[in-house]
Protein backbone atom coordinates (compact mmCIF):
# COMPACT_ATOMS: atom_id res chain seq x y z
CA UNK A 1 0.00 0.00 0.00
CA UNK A 2 1.25 3.38 -0.92
CA UNK A 3 1.42 5.75 2.03
CA UNK A 4 1.64 9.54 1.74
CA UNK A 5 3.23 11.35 4.63
CA UNK A 6 1.35 14.26 6.16
CA UNK A 7 4.17 16.66 5.27
CA UNK A 8 4.02 15.79 1.61
CA UNK A 9 0.22 15.99 1.47
CA UNK A 10 0.38 19.43 3.16
CA UNK A 11 2.93 20.61 0.62
CA UNK A 12 0.71 19.50 -2.22
CA UNK A 13 -2.24 21.32 -0.71
CA UNK A 14 -0.19 24.51 -0.44
CA UNK A 15 0.94 24.12 -4.03
CA UNK A 16 -2.64 23.76 -5.17
CA UNK A 17 -3.68 26.90 -3.19
CA UNK A 18 -0.87 29.12 -4.52
CA UNK A 19 -2.74 30.26 -7.67
CA UNK A 20 -5.72 31.31 -5.56
CA UNK A 21 -3.48 33.26 -3.17
CA UNK A 22 -1.71 35.08 -6.02
CA UNK A 23 -5.07 35.91 -7.63
CA UNK A 24 -6.42 37.36 -4.36
CA UNK A 25 -3.26 39.43 -3.87
CA UNK A 26 -3.56 40.72 -7.43
CA UNK A 27 -7.15 41.86 -6.89
CA UNK A 28 -6.23 43.51 -3.58
CA UNK A 29 -3.29 45.38 -5.11
CA UNK A 30 -5.45 46.60 -7.99
CA UNK A 31 -8.04 47.91 -5.51
CA UNK A 32 -5.43 49.77 -3.47
CA UNK A 33 -3.85 51.23 -6.59
CA UNK A 34 -7.20 52.44 -7.89
CA UNK A 35 -8.08 54.06 -4.57
CA UNK A 36 -4.70 55.77 -4.16
CA UNK A 37 -4.22 57.06 -7.69
CA UNK A 38 -7.21 57.84 -9.83
CA UNK A 39 -10.40 57.51 -7.80
CA UNK A 40 -10.33 60.78 -5.83
CA UNK A 41 -13.49 62.87 -5.73
CA UNK A 42 -13.81 65.71 -8.26
CA UNK A 43 -13.04 69.33 -7.44
CA UNK A 44 -15.76 70.67 -5.10
CA UNK A 45 -18.11 73.49 -6.13
CA UNK A 46 -18.42 76.60 -3.96
CA UNK A 47 -21.33 79.02 -3.65
CA UNK A 48 -19.94 82.34 -2.38
CA UNK A 49 -22.30 84.55 -0.36
CA UNK A 50 -20.51 87.78 0.51
CA UNK A 51 -21.83 91.29 -0.01
CA UNK A 52 -18.59 93.06 0.97
CA UNK A 53 -16.07 90.90 -0.94
CA UNK A 54 -14.10 91.46 -4.12
CA UNK A 55 -15.62 88.39 -5.74
CA UNK A 56 -13.59 88.66 -8.94
CA UNK A 57 -10.37 88.78 -6.94
CA UNK A 58 -11.37 85.65 -5.00
CA UNK A 59 -12.28 83.69 -8.12
CA UNK A 60 -9.07 84.78 -9.87
CA UNK A 61 -6.70 83.83 -7.04
CA UNK A 62 -8.36 80.73 -5.57
CA UNK A 63 -8.53 78.27 -8.44
CA UNK A 64 -8.56 74.85 -6.74
CA UNK A 65 -12.37 74.89 -6.46
CA UNK A 66 -15.19 75.57 -8.88
CA UNK A 67 -17.59 78.46 -8.33
CA UNK A 68 -21.29 78.10 -9.06
CA UNK A 69 -24.01 80.72 -9.21
CA UNK A 70 -26.71 78.64 -7.47
CA UNK A 71 -26.35 76.96 -4.10
CA UNK A 72 -28.25 73.87 -5.31
CA UNK A 73 -25.16 73.06 -7.41
CA UNK A 74 -22.70 73.65 -4.57
CA UNK A 75 -20.76 71.27 -2.35
CA UNK A 76 -19.69 74.12 -0.07
CA UNK A 77 -21.74 77.15 1.00
CA UNK A 78 -19.36 79.94 2.04
CA UNK A 79 -21.02 82.81 3.92
CA UNK A 80 -18.82 85.81 4.77
CA UNK A 81 -19.94 88.72 6.97
CA UNK A 82 -17.97 91.64 8.39
CA UNK A 83 -18.20 94.28 11.11
CA UNK A 84 -16.04 97.06 12.51
CA UNK A 85 -13.53 96.27 15.25
CA UNK A 86 -12.35 98.33 18.17
CA UNK A 87 -9.12 99.21 16.35
CA UNK A 88 -10.98 100.78 13.47
CA UNK A 89 -10.43 97.78 11.21
CA UNK A 90 -12.82 95.04 10.18
CA UNK A 91 -13.47 91.51 11.40
CA UNK A 92 -14.63 88.97 8.83
CA UNK A 93 -16.50 85.84 9.87
CA UNK A 94 -16.22 82.97 7.37
CA UNK A 95 -18.72 80.13 7.77
CA UNK A 96 -18.03 77.04 5.62
CA UNK A 97 -21.09 74.76 5.37
CA UNK A 98 -20.73 71.42 3.66
CA UNK A 99 -23.56 70.26 1.39
CA UNK A 100 -24.31 66.87 -0.11
CA UNK A 101 -21.33 64.55 0.40
CA UNK A 102 -19.73 67.21 2.65
CA UNK A 103 -22.82 67.73 4.84
CA UNK A 104 -21.07 66.46 7.98
CA UNK A 105 -18.47 69.24 7.89
CA UNK A 106 -18.88 72.84 9.06
CA UNK A 107 -16.08 75.24 9.98
CA UNK A 108 -15.90 78.87 11.10
CA UNK A 109 -12.86 81.15 10.73
CA UNK A 110 -12.37 84.79 11.71
CA UNK A 111 -10.02 87.27 10.12
CA UNK A 112 -9.32 90.76 11.49
CA UNK A 113 -7.67 93.54 9.52
CA UNK A 114 -6.28 96.68 11.10
CA UNK A 115 -7.44 100.21 10.32
CA UNK A 116 -4.14 100.91 8.54
CA UNK A 117 -4.54 98.05 6.03
CA UNK A 118 -5.14 99.06 2.44
CA UNK A 119 -8.02 97.48 0.53
CA UNK A 120 -5.50 95.27 -1.27
CA UNK A 121 -3.93 94.05 2.00
CA UNK A 122 -7.41 93.41 3.39
CA UNK A 123 -8.52 91.29 0.44
CA UNK A 124 -5.23 89.36 0.43
CA UNK A 125 -5.70 88.49 4.11
CA UNK A 126 -9.29 87.44 3.48
CA UNK A 127 -8.21 85.24 0.57
CA UNK A 128 -5.63 83.51 2.75
CA UNK A 129 -8.30 82.58 5.29
CA UNK A 130 -10.64 81.37 2.56
CA UNK A 131 -7.89 79.05 1.29
CA UNK A 132 -7.22 77.72 4.79
CA UNK A 133 -10.91 77.06 5.33
CA UNK A 134 -11.29 75.23 2.02
CA UNK A 135 -8.35 72.83 2.55
CA UNK A 136 -10.27 70.28 4.72
CA UNK A 137 -12.96 70.11 2.03
CA UNK A 138 -10.53 69.41 -0.82
CA UNK A 139 -8.19 67.01 1.02
CA UNK A 140 -9.89 63.95 -0.51
CA UNK A 141 -10.42 65.44 -3.97
CA UNK A 142 -8.24 65.69 -7.06
CA UNK A 143 -7.34 69.27 -6.04
CA UNK A 144 -5.01 67.86 -3.35
CA UNK A 145 -2.55 66.74 -6.05
CA UNK A 146 -1.64 70.34 -6.82
CA UNK A 147 -1.80 71.90 -3.34
CA UNK A 148 1.12 72.69 -1.08
CA UNK A 149 1.57 74.26 2.35
CA UNK A 150 3.86 77.20 3.06
CA UNK A 151 4.73 78.67 6.43
CA UNK A 152 5.98 82.23 6.88
CA UNK A 153 8.07 81.87 10.01
CA UNK A 154 7.91 84.90 12.35
CA UNK A 155 11.12 86.74 13.15
CA UNK A 156 11.09 85.59 16.77
CA UNK A 157 9.53 82.49 18.27
CA UNK A 158 7.34 84.39 20.72
CA UNK A 159 6.04 87.13 18.41
CA UNK A 160 2.47 85.95 18.78
CA UNK A 161 2.71 85.86 22.57
CA UNK A 162 4.24 89.31 22.84
CA UNK A 163 2.00 91.80 24.62
CA UNK A 164 0.95 94.65 22.34
CA UNK A 165 1.48 98.15 23.68
CA UNK A 166 -1.13 100.61 22.42
CA UNK A 167 -0.42 104.29 23.21
CA UNK A 168 -3.96 105.15 22.04
CA UNK A 169 -5.59 102.65 24.46
CA UNK A 170 -7.87 101.36 21.69
CA UNK A 171 -9.21 104.74 20.58
CA UNK A 172 -9.62 105.33 16.85
CA UNK A 173 -10.24 108.78 15.35
CA UNK A 174 -11.42 109.91 11.94
CA UNK A 175 -11.58 113.46 10.55
CA UNK A 176 -12.98 114.27 7.14
CA UNK A 177 -13.87 117.35 5.12
CA UNK A 178 -15.37 117.60 1.67
CA UNK A 179 -16.97 120.27 -0.46
CA UNK A 180 -19.06 120.43 -3.59
CA UNK A 181 -20.28 123.03 -6.03
CA UNK A 182 -22.50 122.87 -9.07
CA UNK A 183 -24.71 125.24 -10.97
CA UNK A 184 -26.16 126.55 -14.18
CA UNK A 185 -27.08 129.93 -15.62
CA UNK A 186 -29.74 130.72 -12.99
CA UNK A 187 -28.77 128.46 -10.12
CA UNK A 188 -25.76 127.86 -7.87
CA UNK A 189 -25.37 125.14 -5.22
CA UNK A 190 -22.59 125.01 -2.66
CA UNK A 191 -21.94 122.53 0.12
CA UNK A 192 -19.21 122.18 2.73
CA UNK A 193 -19.32 119.08 4.93
CA UNK A 194 -17.11 118.20 7.89
CA UNK A 195 -17.15 115.33 10.32
CA UNK A 196 -15.28 113.89 13.28
CA UNK A 197 -15.55 110.40 14.78
CA UNK A 198 -13.99 108.74 17.80
CA UNK A 199 -14.51 105.13 18.84
CA UNK A 200 -13.24 102.63 21.36
CA UNK A 201 -14.44 99.03 21.55
CA UNK A 202 -13.58 96.31 24.05
CA UNK A 203 -15.30 93.05 24.94
CA UNK A 204 -17.17 94.85 27.73
CA UNK A 205 -17.35 98.52 26.70
CA UNK A 206 -18.34 100.48 23.62
CA UNK A 207 -17.71 104.22 23.23
CA UNK A 208 -18.75 106.08 20.08
CA UNK A 209 -18.71 109.83 19.39
CA UNK A 210 -19.65 111.52 16.12
CA UNK A 211 -19.94 115.14 15.12
CA UNK A 212 -21.11 116.15 11.65
CA UNK A 213 -22.30 119.31 10.00
CA UNK A 214 -22.89 120.87 6.63
CA UNK A 215 -23.24 124.33 5.14
CA UNK A 216 -25.73 124.00 2.29
CA UNK A 217 -26.48 127.13 0.29
CA UNK A 218 -28.51 127.50 -2.87
CA UNK A 219 -28.92 130.64 -4.96
CA UNK A 220 -31.85 130.60 -7.36
CA UNK A 221 -32.69 133.45 -9.75
CA UNK A 222 -36.44 133.76 -10.24
CA UNK A 223 -38.20 136.04 -12.70
CA UNK A 224 -38.79 138.76 -10.08
CA UNK A 225 -36.10 138.20 -7.46
CA UNK A 226 -33.14 136.12 -6.30
CA UNK A 227 -33.85 133.44 -3.69
CA UNK A 228 -31.09 132.56 -1.18
CA UNK A 229 -31.80 129.19 0.43
CA UNK A 230 -30.08 128.14 3.68
CA UNK A 231 -30.21 124.43 4.56
CA UNK A 232 -27.43 124.31 7.16
CA UNK A 233 -27.49 121.51 9.72
CA UNK A 234 -25.30 120.06 12.44
CA UNK A 235 -25.43 116.95 14.61
CA UNK A 236 -23.27 115.76 17.52
CA UNK A 237 -24.07 112.29 18.86
CA UNK A 238 -22.46 109.91 21.31
CA UNK A 239 -23.13 106.67 23.14
CA UNK A 240 -21.63 104.42 25.77
CA UNK A 241 -22.65 100.79 26.33
CA UNK A 242 -21.64 98.13 28.83
CA UNK A 243 -22.14 94.39 28.36
CA UNK A 244 -23.64 92.67 31.39
CA UNK A 245 -23.85 89.26 29.73
CA UNK A 246 -23.88 87.61 26.32
CA UNK A 247 -27.53 88.73 25.98
CA UNK A 248 -28.00 91.90 28.04
CA UNK A 249 -26.49 95.40 27.78
CA UNK A 250 -27.04 98.84 29.30
CA UNK A 251 -25.94 102.23 28.07
CA UNK A 252 -26.79 105.85 27.34
CA UNK A 253 -27.10 108.14 24.32
CA UNK A 254 -26.40 111.85 24.09
CA UNK A 255 -27.14 114.29 21.30
CA UNK A 256 -27.16 117.95 20.30
CA UNK A 257 -28.32 119.09 16.87
CA UNK A 258 -29.79 121.91 14.80
CA UNK A 259 -31.58 121.98 11.43
CA UNK A 260 -32.66 125.03 9.45
CA UNK A 261 -35.26 123.15 7.41
CA UNK A 262 -36.58 121.34 10.50
CA UNK A 263 -37.06 124.60 12.51
CA UNK A 264 -34.72 123.18 15.19
CA UNK A 265 -32.34 125.76 16.64
CA UNK A 266 -31.24 123.31 19.34
CA UNK A 267 -32.32 119.79 20.30
CA UNK A 268 -30.30 118.18 23.06
CA UNK A 269 -30.77 115.16 25.33
CA UNK A 270 -29.11 112.43 27.40
CA UNK A 271 -31.03 109.14 27.27
CA UNK A 272 -30.40 105.93 29.25
CA UNK A 273 -31.18 102.67 27.41
CA UNK A 274 -31.31 98.91 27.98
CA UNK A 275 -31.02 96.20 25.33
CA UNK A 276 -31.64 92.45 25.30
CA UNK A 277 -30.70 90.01 22.55
CA UNK A 278 -32.53 86.67 22.69
CA UNK A 279 -29.65 85.11 20.75
CA UNK A 280 -26.03 85.32 21.97
CA UNK A 281 -24.11 88.30 20.59
CA UNK A 282 -21.54 85.82 19.29
CA UNK A 283 -24.16 84.82 16.69
CA UNK A 284 -24.96 88.44 15.79
CA UNK A 285 -23.84 88.13 12.16
CA UNK A 286 -26.10 85.13 11.53
CA UNK A 287 -29.17 85.86 13.62
CA UNK A 288 -30.39 88.44 16.12
CA UNK A 289 -33.59 89.25 17.98
CA UNK A 290 -33.05 92.50 19.84
CA UNK A 291 -35.41 94.56 21.99
CA UNK A 292 -34.42 97.99 23.31
CA UNK A 293 -36.02 100.55 25.61
CA UNK A 294 -34.91 104.18 25.79
CA UNK A 295 -36.06 107.04 28.05
CA UNK A 296 -35.27 110.49 26.63
CA UNK A 297 -35.61 113.81 28.49
CA UNK A 298 -34.75 116.63 26.07
CA UNK A 299 -34.65 120.39 25.63
CA UNK A 300 -35.68 122.04 22.36
CA UNK A 301 -35.42 125.58 21.08
CA UNK A 302 -37.00 126.57 17.76
CA UNK A 303 -36.12 129.16 15.13
CA UNK A 304 -39.79 130.17 14.77
CA UNK A 305 -42.83 129.73 16.97
CA UNK A 306 -44.40 126.29 16.54
CA UNK A 307 -48.03 125.30 15.97
CA UNK A 308 -48.16 124.58 19.72
CA UNK A 309 -47.28 128.25 20.39
CA UNK A 310 -43.91 127.53 21.97
CA UNK A 311 -40.44 128.85 21.21
CA UNK A 312 -38.68 126.39 23.50
CA UNK A 313 -39.68 123.49 25.74
CA UNK A 314 -38.58 120.66 28.01
CA UNK A 315 -40.13 117.35 26.96
CA UNK A 316 -39.71 113.68 27.76
CA UNK A 317 -40.40 110.67 25.58
CA UNK A 318 -39.99 106.91 25.72
CA UNK A 319 -39.12 104.65 22.81
CA UNK A 320 -39.34 100.91 22.34
CA UNK A 321 -37.71 99.21 19.34
CA UNK A 322 -37.07 95.67 18.21
CA UNK A 323 -35.19 93.98 15.37
CA UNK A 324 -35.43 90.41 14.09
CA UNK A 325 -32.85 89.43 11.49
CA UNK A 326 -31.62 86.17 9.97
CA UNK A 327 -28.75 85.81 7.47
CA UNK A 328 -28.93 82.22 6.26
CA UNK A 329 -28.27 80.20 3.07
CA UNK A 330 -31.92 80.63 2.08
CA UNK A 331 -31.64 84.42 2.21
CA UNK A 332 -32.04 87.35 4.57
CA UNK A 333 -34.98 88.53 6.66
CA UNK A 334 -34.75 91.81 8.54
CA UNK A 335 -37.77 93.33 10.31
CA UNK A 336 -37.53 96.41 12.52
CA UNK A 337 -40.35 97.92 14.55
CA UNK A 338 -40.25 100.97 16.79
CA UNK A 339 -42.68 103.23 18.59
CA UNK A 340 -42.42 106.31 20.77
CA UNK A 341 -44.67 108.72 22.63
CA UNK A 342 -44.30 111.88 24.71
CA UNK A 343 -45.28 111.91 28.37
CA UNK A 344 -46.80 115.39 28.45
CA UNK A 345 -49.30 114.41 25.74
CA UNK A 346 -49.54 110.80 24.52
CA UNK A 347 -51.32 111.93 21.34
CA UNK A 348 -47.85 112.97 20.19
CA UNK A 349 -46.44 109.64 19.04
CA UNK A 350 -44.81 107.79 16.17
CA UNK A 351 -44.79 104.18 14.95
CA UNK A 352 -42.41 102.86 12.30
CA UNK A 353 -41.94 99.47 10.66
CA UNK A 354 -39.07 98.56 8.31
CA UNK A 355 -39.36 95.11 6.71
CA UNK A 356 -36.71 93.77 4.37
CA UNK A 357 -36.70 90.34 2.73
CA UNK A 358 -34.45 88.68 0.21
CA UNK A 359 -35.49 85.04 0.04
CA UNK A 360 -34.59 82.26 -2.34
CA UNK A 361 -37.82 80.55 -3.45
CA UNK A 362 -36.60 77.80 -5.78
CA UNK A 363 -33.49 77.13 -7.83
CA UNK A 364 -32.47 80.36 -9.58
CA UNK A 365 -35.48 82.35 -8.34
CA UNK A 366 -35.32 84.86 -5.50
CA UNK A 367 -37.71 87.54 -4.35
CA UNK A 368 -36.83 90.77 -2.55
CA UNK A 369 -39.02 93.21 -0.67
CA UNK A 370 -38.13 96.24 1.39
CA UNK A 371 -40.15 99.10 2.69
CA UNK A 372 -40.88 101.57 5.43
CA UNK A 373 -44.12 102.89 6.87
CA UNK A 374 -44.39 105.61 9.50
CA UNK A 375 -47.39 106.84 11.41
CA UNK A 376 -46.39 110.41 12.29
CA UNK A 377 -48.10 112.28 15.11
CA UNK A 378 -45.10 114.04 16.64
CA UNK A 379 -44.27 117.03 14.42
CA UNK A 380 -43.69 119.29 17.39
CA UNK A 381 -41.41 121.61 15.41
CA UNK A 382 -43.96 122.61 12.75
CA UNK A 383 -44.05 126.37 12.33
CA UNK A 384 -47.15 128.51 12.69
CA UNK A 385 -48.97 129.05 9.35
CA UNK A 386 -48.66 132.79 9.94
CA UNK A 387 -44.89 132.43 9.95
CA UNK A 388 -44.63 130.28 6.82
CA UNK A 389 -47.09 128.73 4.41
CA UNK A 390 -45.96 125.15 3.68
CA UNK A 391 -47.87 125.21 0.38
CA UNK A 392 -46.11 128.33 -0.86
CA UNK A 393 -43.68 127.50 -3.75
CA UNK A 394 -40.90 129.33 -1.97
CA UNK A 395 -41.38 127.19 1.14
CA UNK A 396 -41.29 124.05 -0.97
CA UNK A 397 -38.03 125.17 -2.60
CA UNK A 398 -36.48 125.96 0.77
CA UNK A 399 -37.52 122.55 2.07
CA UNK A 400 -39.64 123.69 5.00
CA UNK A 401 -41.12 120.82 7.00
CA UNK A 402 -44.69 120.09 5.86
CA UNK A 403 -47.46 118.55 7.98
CA UNK A 404 -48.25 114.89 7.36
CA UNK A 405 -49.75 111.99 9.27
CA UNK A 406 -47.69 109.28 7.56
CA UNK A 407 -45.03 108.53 4.97
CA UNK A 408 -43.98 105.33 3.25
CA UNK A 409 -41.64 103.72 0.75
CA UNK A 410 -41.70 100.28 -0.83
CA UNK A 411 -39.51 98.29 -3.21
CA UNK A 412 -40.23 94.87 -4.68
CA UNK A 413 -38.17 92.74 -7.04
CA UNK A 414 -37.84 89.32 -8.61
CA UNK A 415 -34.64 87.76 -9.89
CA UNK A 416 -34.40 84.61 -11.98
CA UNK A 417 -31.08 83.23 -13.19
CA UNK A 418 -30.60 80.28 -15.52
CA UNK A 419 -27.96 78.84 -17.83
CA UNK A 420 -24.49 77.53 -17.03
CA UNK A 421 -24.03 76.58 -13.39
CA UNK A 422 -20.34 77.57 -13.33
CA UNK A 423 -19.01 80.97 -12.37
CA UNK A 424 -15.24 80.58 -12.60
CA UNK A 425 -14.17 82.89 -15.43
CA UNK A 426 -13.16 86.50 -14.74
CA UNK A 427 -12.80 88.83 -17.75
CA UNK A 428 -12.02 92.47 -16.81
CA UNK A 429 -11.81 93.81 -20.38
CA UNK A 430 -13.80 96.93 -21.27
Amino acid sequence: MLKISPIKSGCCAVVRLLPLVFFALFLFSETITAQSSGRLAPVPAVYLDCGACDVNYIRTNIEFVNYVRDQDDADIYLHITDQRTGGGGREYTLVFRGLGDFSTRRDTLRYSSSSTDSSDERRMGLNRHIKIGLVPFVSNTVAIRHLDVFYDRPETADDDDEEIEDPWDGWVFDVNVRSSMNGQSRETNFGLYSGFEAERLTNQWKFVFRSRGEIRRRTLELSDRTLDINRDWGDTWGMVAYSLSDHFSVGAYGRARFSRTGNIALDTYIAPAVEYNFYPYTEYQERRFIVQYQLTPSYRRYYNTTINLVDSEWIMRQEFSTQLRFDQPWGRIDVRLSGLNYFHDTSFNRVEINPSFNVRIVRGLSVSLSGRYRIINDQLALELPSDVDPNDPESILIGTQRPTSYNYSISFGLSYTFGSIYNNVVNPRL
